[in-house]
């Protein structure tokens, strides 16, 4: 692996780390702007905010969850683009893309 493709990673990586903080400070809006996941035992591939640990994550292949869990999907495509991610969780709007 390259220079350049571990900064783009860790720069993805922080992105998500970003989004989750954002999260923690305005729980309000993971209530209103994302799908609650409520009684799954596992988790379909796509990208969760965890309440509970303020973190933001690609699944990319089905996970088992905890009994009680506060999770919330914010997209079924764990390839989602971080820009996209960050307006959905913070404006609650699908299907954005840069530059629309």
């Amino acid at each position: 692996m390259s220079v350049e493709e571990r900064r783009s990673r860790e720069m993805m990586q922080q992105d998500l780390m970003d989004i989750g903080a954002w999260l923690v400070e305005h729980p309000e809006a993971a209530t209103r702007n994302l799908e609650p996941i409520r009684s799954a035992k596992a988790l379909q591939p796509g990208v969760y905010y965890n309440m509970g640990t303020g973190m933001v994550d690609r699944i990319f292949t089905p996970q088992r969850v905890a009994l009680g869990h506060k999770m919330f999907r914010i997209s079924r495509d764990p390839a989602t683009p971080a820009e996209e991610i960050r307006h959905k969780a913070l404006e609650g709007k699908t299907r954005w893309r840069q530059g629309s």
